[in-house]
């Protein structure tokens, strides 16, 4: 019986030290840094989000070629006047198309910017906002065809 419970007890520490090595081996860098700060900023980001009602109302869709995407803003109902907004889209395979426009406000609530979508596949698209005491972003994925 103790030899099997050494065997036991030595395939058990094989198996951890296993572990250990192929995890150090294979790190796949997805740890974030400061991620306590980070997530707090994120947490008061969106209490202030719920706080003011924030409602976002994106494109439905995006197609290959040149897009004038529209978003509506809205707190409580009311259009979300006069606030920074960029928008961010890129390709989720690579990085080379990613592209960062301003939007403009047109009319009170309503942003827009024109983004040229050069290929098909899976993009994402986020706005970031900046309006009084909120800064946050919100994102979307897209499936163009």
């Amino acid at each position: 019986m103790k030899p099997f419970i050494i065997a036991i007890y030595a395939l058990f520490l094989f198996a951890m030290i296993s572990g250990l090595v192929a995890a150090f081996r294979n790190a796949d860098g997805l740890v974030e840094p400061d991620y306590y700060l980070r997530q707090s900023s994120w947490f008061r980001e969106k209490t202030e989000e719920r706080r003011i009602g924030l409602e976002v109302r994106r494109p439905a869709s995006i197609r290959p070629g040149e897009n004038e995407l529209t978003f509506v803003l809205t707190e409580h109902g009311k259009p979300l006047t006069n606030a920074a907004v960029k928008l961010f889209i890129g390709k989720v395979q690579s990085s080379g198309q990613d592209v960062t426009r301003a939007m403009r406000e047109t009319a009170p609530g309503i942003y827009q910017a024109t983004v040229d979508v050069p290929a098909k596949g899976k993009w994402l698209v986020r706005i970031d906002l900046s309006a009084n005491n909120l800064n946050t972003s919100k994102s979307w994925f897209y499936d163009v065809y």
